[in-house]
């Protein structure tokens, strides 16, 4: 179900009419972190120039919505993508391998499960999944 609402999504938002989505089989992660504090939440990946990143933020009450992106390239590494505005409170940094998202002055709209993404052509591939909640609030995500 969720690959689904995935998939429908990023038709909408790409416009591309045949999308392959692979998940990582990778457990997910449940991160606490204290309101009004920064939280960090790290992605493996193998991005190889060029390539974009995303990180994706989904609720209980919404489809999944872009959290942040970046264009990497061999030659300046890492760049803002053009069509996606990025919250003044989330710093995205992107390497070869690995990718941090660190939100700062966490408030409860911040919690969600978080992952991310490399799109490689055609084909979105999604990291682990990480569950944010604010420490003295209990979160199910279902």
């Amino acid at each position: 179900m969720m690959s689904h609402c995935l998939q429908t999504a990023l038709l909408l938002l790409w416009g591309i009419s045949v999308l392959s989505v692979s998940l990582s089989s990778q457990a997910g992660l449940t991160v606490e972190a204290e309101p009004g504090g920064d939280v960090t939440l790290w992605c493996e990946h193998s991005l190889t120039p060029p390539d974009y990143l995303f990180w994706f933020k989904h609720t209980n009450s919404s489809a999944p919505v872009y959290n942040a992106c970046k264009y990497y390239t061999s030659f300046s590494s890492s760049k803002p993508c053009n069509f996606i505005e990025e919250s003044e409170r989330s710093v995205m940094r992107v390497n070869s391998t690995f990718s941090s998202l660190t939100i700062t002055a966490v408030t409860l709209s911040d919690s969600g499960l978080y992952y991310c993404s490399t799109l490689k052509g055609r084909q979105m591939i999604f990291s682990n999944t990480m569950d944010l909640q604010l420490k003295g609030n209990v979160h199910y995500f279902i």
